[in-house]
């Protein structure tokens, strides 16, 4: 599992279109989302732990949902359910 994640790094930090605070973003979620089971994200919380204003991490999730990076599964109260995008394990989706 852990090469799927390497893999993910990889394709993440070499697109050209992934900002800076995209790339925090997905560093941060990296590291607690799984490719097979969703996880609740609150973005206040994200937004403290990196020192972003929430505008801008939403922004970047929104980045990343649109690179099918994220997937986004349900809400759950007031956090949202990703989880990483298993097409993405080997290759682009």
């Amino acid at each position: 599992m852990l090469h799927h994640h390497d893999f993910l790094s990889r394709t993440v930090s070499t697109d050209r279109e992934i900002t800076l605070e995209a790339l925090r973003v997905f560093t941060y979620l990296s590291r607690r989302l799984h490719f097979d089971r969703p996880i609740p994200v609150l973005q206040s919380e994200l937004a403290d732990a990196l020192g972003m204003q929430r505008p801008n991490v939403n922004r970047a999730i929104k980045l990343l949902e649109t690179k099918q990076i994220l997937l986004r599964e349900s809400k759950l109260g007031r956090a949202i359910t990703f989880r990483l995008n298993p097409g993405l394990e080997g290759g682009r989706a």
